[in-house]
């Protein structure tokens, strides 16, 4: 009757749990803007002296363009002739209310910040998206600031302590030995739609992991996937709100 149990469970943490390996945890991503440009990798020490040396203040309220990326894909085959670009994406339900919100925002003078927020798509700017394409298309909507962000993610799933516990017929249906986990970064540089230059940087990232019953492993795959880029988005919008409001208070200073 052992026997008889232990090829049951065995057979059936098999079917649930397919080939997974123990779970070794998510880590945060690394976020690359230079994609976008190779200014935003390496600055020469002539372009570094051009960056400390200006003063661009934007005026306020302004209308703002919003340009989203994915990061480029960790994990595929690519032409030896190209190389993996980021591309461009419309921000839809809570993710583009929370940027339309910017326009009832103030400074700490109750200045109004953002009178309008376009968002730029592949429309605007297409093919390979890049800094001078998402400027010109920033020009095109008639905002002289330009808000460009990128999310990336890691994501793993496998097998827990308690996984030993699948051994049992009880274990397999009551045990959580499996964990999955979801980690979102969003890194946003605010740009100067005229000169290019860089104006501000906000950053947004959020973590979620769960332990789950072998059979629940895609349906908290997905949850904590949605809860960590929401998280992580919430959060870069308020620290863009605080962003922005600091340019407008030093801009207001004397």
């Amino acid at each position: 009757m052992s026997l008889f149990i232990l090829s049951v469970a065995a057979v059936g943490l098999g079917a649930a749990t397919g080939c997974a390996s123990s779970y070794k945890g998510v880590v945060k991503p690394g976020v690359k803007m230079s994609v976008l440009s190779p200014e935003l990798e390496s600055l020469t020490d002539q372009a570094i002296e051009t960056y400390l040396k200006a003063d661009v203040r934007p005026a306020f309220p302004a209308v703002l363009a919003v340009a989203k990326l994915t990061a480029p894909p960790r994990y595929a085959y690519y032409n030896r002739n190209e190389e993996p670009t980021a591309a461009l994406a419309v921000p839809a339900g809570d993710e583009a209310a929370g940027w339309r919100k910017l326009t009832a925002t103030t400074s700490n003078s109750e200045t109004p910040l953002i009178e309008q927020v376009q968002v730029v798509t592949a429309l605007l700017a297409p093919g390979k998206p890049s800094l001078k394409s998402l400027r010109d298309a920033a020009a095109m909507l008639h905002a002289p600031l330009l808000l460009v962000y990128m999310q990336d993610d890691d994501a793993q799933e496998g097998y827990n302590d308690l996984a030993m516990a699948y051994w049992t017929i009880v274990g397999l249906f009551c045990v959580p030995g499996n964990a999955v986990g979801h980690y979102t970064v969003c890194q946003a540089v605010l740009v100067d739609t005229r000169s290019g230059f860089i104006l501000a940087t906000a950053e947004g990232e959020a973590k979620r992991e769960e332990n789950v019953l072998p059979g629940a492993v895609g349906i908290a795959w997905d949850r904590v996937a949605r809860q960590a880029r929401a998280e992580a988005v919430a959060q870069l919008q308020a620290n863009t709100l605080e962003m922005l409001r600091a340019l407008a208070n030093s801009r207001a200073a004397p």
